[in-house]
């Protein structure tokens, strides 16, 4: 069997490489926030839903020991779906890294003003190792946060299927505590 040649990208194929890995793993973030904002909205209909309802329900009705476990464990899961959801929007980012120029945060407050920065730039594009080696950095910190915020949202799915469940067993209960018993 003749052994496989190692293929070289150009400089142009790797950075058209790295900007493709940096728009897939974007795509992937911006996936999690609007996953986390319709189930956030879900749960402000649902809930407008079933405050109203209990604010027209009978004065006489009276809730058994049951239904007020099945409601607060329902509430306490709709808690977590919730704030799993918010914590999509507020990823809590690692600062122990070396310093990146293609950090937004570094660039303004490690490499001095706006000459300085564009000078040093300059010199690291001239530079293929570093310029790799940061923008390698600049993937993994971009993955990182998407990995998290898609966590974050498996959670917050996860929960709202529970209180899904939690609340159409309340609904069976009223009904039969209404139209049963």
């Amino acid at each position: 069997m003749p052994a496989k040649e190692k293929v070289k990208l150009t400089p142009e194929e790797k950075i058209i490489v790295y900007w493709e890995t940096i728009r897939h793993i974007s795509e992937l973030n911006k996936t999690a926030e609007l996953k986390a904002g319709l189930i956030m909205s879900f749960f402000g209909l649902v809930l407008g839903v079933v405050f109203e309802m209990a604010l027209n329900m009978e004065s006489n009705f009276q809730p058994n020991a049951v239904l007020v476990l099945i409601v607060m464990t329902y509430f306490f899961f709709v808690g977590r779906s919730i704030f799993y959801a918010f914590k999509c929007f507020l990823p809590q980012i690692e600062t122990d890294y070396d310093n990146n120029m293609f950090f937004f945060y570094d660039v303004i407050t490690k490499y001095g003003d706006i000459r300085s920065f564009s000078r040093k730039f300059h010199g690291m594009l001239e530079n293929d190792k570093d310029l790799y080696d940061q923008l390698g950095q600049q993937i993994f910190v971009h993955s990182l946060i998407a990995s998290k915020k898609l966590g974050n949202v498996n959670k917050s799915v996860r929960n709202l299927a529970y209180s899904f469940i939690l609340m159409m067993l309340a609904v069976l209960t009223i009904l039969v505590m209404v139209f049963v018993l």
